[in-house]
């Protein structure tokens, strides 16, 4: 989730906002002058480990400032300098590059942001709050302005081999050499997983193909290299403090409209500095589609996960198991039962007592606000729920991987969603958009129409097939899901994360 606070030409507007883990980004002041910003941040449920899956949890951070009441203009991405003496970090925390590979700040031109992480192993219920101070390269010594601080939670994937696919048979992945399934995954055919081992080019084949292969360049993200992914999906939250740095035009081309359908709570109603706002700010933000996912990420400097990353992050370096889902087991339980009414931000499913996952119950919640849709991000991690299975969470202690809304992913496909070598290449966010068309601008993000994109792990909306680790139904060369790859097409159940 993100947490964001703004420093106007009149002051500090706001106040604290509290997110379902707590992060919170406060006393945030900007000295224009000596080209700083300082704050403090803190948040719960914190851990690095030096024990498997060694990895840890993190803050992306970064600045926004726009000229005061220069409303048709968009707002400017901070730069933040590569030099660690230029900053004041706590002991207590450390920057790392977006790979974990190292102490530091992501060279130029990607120094868009900080990652914020603990500097010594442990678990942390609450982690600060923590005083930083940053030096942005490109914020203006003089003048009016606007200042915005924005953080979103991350999980650091490590560098390792691991097992794409698994004997589901749903439109699985196969390597060369096996045997599909078909598209049905009704034909009982064993076939061997793929077992991923570096980013160098491979061979694939969908179930159902026949002898038809795409070629996967060196260049396509595998999942074997280290990144970081975002802990949960895009929130209302989250999504409200984008679309209100956006000009009215751009804003209005990404805004998902459907105020009070299938529990989408985001409205277009209120006054500078919340034009776009939601009173349930950490429910994941579903009537997404996949040009709204794209502008969010490319405008946090972040960019789209690819199917094959996803399979990473849920299944990490354990083999794989058959009809398994994020959380390595085949046993799933849908919540039905809210805890608090209204929903405030705290409510878990009081029952089922073991429920894991958000997807189709075939009724309306009971409790809470009622209806149906998805729920606030993370909700199944909560006091109790020590185990993987418990909780819903991925091998690597990421959130949400099976059910709540889908995760729109890149496709292994040409750019277009047909049979062909895939040119996206991971390439980060710049923190700017096409202001007209309010979309992003990456050129090997698969932006055009068709596009290549599909969707794994299922949704409120699914059923127990859709939410399996393996499950390529809406993933594959082909697909009719989500109006045959519209990328303009919003639905009810769409959403997504992103990573760096």
């Amino acid at each position: 989730m993100t947490r964001w606070i703004q420093y106007s030409c009149i002051g500090v507007l706001g106040g604290l906002f509290l997110w379902a883990n707590n992060l919170q980004i406060t006393n945030f002041t900007v000295d224009q002058a000596n080209q700083t910003v300082s704050f403090q941040v803190s948040w719960q449920n914190a851990w690095r480990l030096n024990t498997p899956p060694n990895n840890w949890d993190a803050v992306w951070i970064f600045v926004k400032f726009r000229a005061c009441n220069d409303f048709t203009q968009p707002w400017t991405h901070g730069v933040v300098s590569t030099t660690l003496g230029d900053h004041t970090i706590p002991t207590a925390l450390e920057a790392v590059l977006a790979d974990g590979s190292g102490v530091g700040v992501d060279p130029a031109p990607n120094n868009l942001g900080i990652m914020l992480r603990p500097a010594a192993a442990g678990t942390y219920a609450t982690f600060g709050p923590h005083a930083v101070t940053l030096r942005i390269t490109n914020l203006p010594t003089s003048g009016q302005y606007d200042f915005r601080i924005f953080g979103i939670e991350m999980v650091f994937i490590p560098e390792g081999a691991y097992t794409l696919g698994t004997l589901d048979g749903w439109h699985d992945w196969t390597n060369e050499a096996a045997r599909a399934f078909d598209q049905n995954g009704n034909n009982g055919n064993p076939h061997v997983p793929y077992s991923i081992t570096s980013e160098a080019a491979i061979t694939l084949r969908w179930a159902g193909s026949g002898a038809t292969s795409i070629n996967v360049p060196s260049t396509f993200p595998k999942g074997f290299k280290a990144f970081h992914i975002m802990k949960y999906e895009i929130s209302q939250g989250q999504y409200a403090a984008f679309l209100n740095t956006l000009p009215s035009g751009a804003a209005s081309l990404r805004y998902t409209g459907f105020f009070n359908n299938q529990r989408n709570r985001l409205v277009n109603s209120g006054s500078y500095p919340n034009q776009f706002y939601s009173d349930r700010e950490d429910r994941a933000q579903n009537y997404l589609c996949w040009h709204d996912v794209c502008a969010y990420l490319d405008w946090a400097a972040l960019r789209p996960i690819t199917e094959m990353e996803y399979e990473k992050v849920c299944r990490g370096v354990l083999a794989e198991v058959r009809g398994e889902y994020a959380w390595g087991t085949t046993n799933i339980n849908f919540g039905t039962t809210l805890s608090l009414t209204p929903e405030n931000g705290t409510e878990v499913f009081s029952a089922p007592s073991n429920a894991n996952c958000t997807g189709w119950i075939g009724g309306n919640y009971t409790g809470g606000d009622g209806g149906q849709g998805p729920v606030r991000v993370g909700i199944h991690a909560r006091p109790g729920s020590p185990t993987r299975e418990a909780s819903g969470a991925s091998y690597y202690g990421v959130m949400d991987m099976s059910g709540n809304v889908w995760e729109m992913v890149v496709m292994v496909a040409a750019p277009d969603g047909t049979v062909g070598s895939p040119a996206y290449t991971g390439n980060w966010g710049d923190g700017i958009l096409d202001w007209t068309t309010g979309t992003a601008n990456q050129a090997t993000w698969p932006l055009g129409n068709p596009a290549g994109y599909g969707f794994r792990g299922g949704s409120w909306g699914n059923d127990w097939r859709d939410h399996r680790v393996s499950a390529r139904n809406c993933s594959f060369p082909g697909h009719t899901c989500g109006n045959t790859r519209n990328p303009n097409h919003r639905h009810e159940h769409h959403g997504g994360r992103g990573a760096r």
